[in-house]
């Protein structure tokens, strides 16, 4: 019979003089052991500079924050389900874990993503290691059960998810997500991410590493995103926040909320909107809606008054979404096979459509009177 007792008791005698003679080393296994952060390692995640670095897709960005912060993190490995050139989640410079390589940090885990799920559940519940693993955010549906564990067990496992919209163009429908999202956001205990830039990217995945007993969803574009000028990481720490304000004073006329690719579809409406016709409009990015819900009210009602109305704009289900707006811009459909460009035309992802669903919605409460308070309601 085995004695659990006797057999940690001599562990512990062992590891005390491993660390008598390895102080470093010994340090090092009891940090990633209790889940700590290595010293500095934001320090390198990318900061856009508008007008200088170049628009990227942002799984390109997000590439840059997995390995700003692998070279930092010796305990974060994992792989892809067979799509590591498309999900660009490679960690440069680290070879295969295998039985004579077993210094290497990738896993090819095959095209398998419940079991690439679970095999991440599993190395963070043994503990030293933080797991991350890569597919097609549509393919998360074969994961979902695992993710679902990770949730229920407090493992803080990242998940990369690219090809996050009906932007991935001609694959079709069988492969751009819809629900998706929503299904995600709908489950307990865990963070659902979408950047829209390469500064909220970088604030992802610094949720993401911070959040051990929660596993977090960081998706990803496949095609570029209009550079944004006044993204911050900071602000995007918070969830979400106000990326363009209204000129003038007081309350904006409008207010756009969208995430990933559709903020910068946005910006672009809302400066056509004042410019033409002088509804000064506010635009908030939402890279993460959990983290903006645990900000308290005050810092919440800032961002979205709530009895502005508010209009919605996501490549995905509108389902979610209410909570947050008046009105939606969102997909009602599966998607179609098409250049991404026609797709977001032809399901109204365009910022003249943003501009006339803009103003049809400042209109209808002109016409019907005061505008419902989102945020007047009961909390239990």
């Amino acid at each position: 019979r085995f004695d659990r007792d006797k057999a940690r008791v001599e562990w512990e005698a062992n590891f005390a003089k491993y660390k008598e003679a390895h102080p470093d080393k010994a340090a090092e296994v009891e940090r990633r052991f209790k889940g700590e952060l290595a010293d500095g390692v934001f320090d390198d995640l990318p900061t856009f500079v508008f007008g200088k670095d170049k628009a990227l897709a942002t799984r390109k960005f997000s590439e840059m924050c997995l390995n700003a912060v692998a070279s930092k993190s010796p305990e974060m490995m994992g792989g892809s389900a067979d799509l590591t050139g498309s999900n660009l989640s490679h960690i440069q410079k680290a070879g295969d874990f295998q039985k004579n390589t077993p210094e290497g940090r990738m896993i090819r885990f095959g095209v398998r993503e419940h079991a690439m799920s679970a095999i991440c559940n599993g190395m963070f519940a043994y503990g030293g290691v933080r797991p991350f693993c890569a597919t097609f955010l549509q393919f998360a549906g074969y994961a979902l059960g695992a993710m679902r564990c990770s949730a229920l067990s407090k493992f803080g496992v990242i998940y990369i998810m690219t090809h996050d919209s009906i932007g991935l163009g001609e694959d079709g429908p069988t492969h751009q997500p819809i629900e998706m999202l929503e299904s995600l956001r709908s489950m307990p205990n865990m963070n659902v991410c979408r950047a829209a830039d390469a500064n909220e990217m970088a604030a992802c995945y610094q949720i993401a590493l911070q959040s051990v007993g929660t596993p977090t969803t960081i998706t990803a574009t496949r095609g570029t995103v209009a550079p944004l000028e006044h993204s911050s990481r900071e602000k995007a720490m918070k969830g979400g926040y106000a990326v363009i304000t209204e000129e003038g004073e007081g309350a904006p006329d409008l207010v756009f909320i969208a995430t990933g690719s559709e903020v910068g579809l946005c910006v672009e409406a809302a400066k056509a909107l004042q410019l033409e016709h002088s509804i000064r409009t506010r635009v908030v990015s939402m890279p993460c809606q959990e983290i903006f819900l645990a900000q308290d009210e005050e810092y919440r009602r800032s961002v979205l008054p709530g009895n502005v109305p508010t209009l919605s704009v996501e490549a995905s289900a509108e389902h979610g979404w209410h909570r947050f707006s008046h009105a939606q811009i969102g997909m009602k459909r599966f998607g179609a096979s098409g250049p991404a460009a026609e797709l977001f035309k032809k399901f109204g992802f365009t910022a003249e459509n943003a501009v006339s669903k803009g103003k049809e919605l400042v209109e209808f409460y002109k016409n019907h009177g005061s505008v419902p308070d989102l945020n007047a309601r009961p909390t239990f």
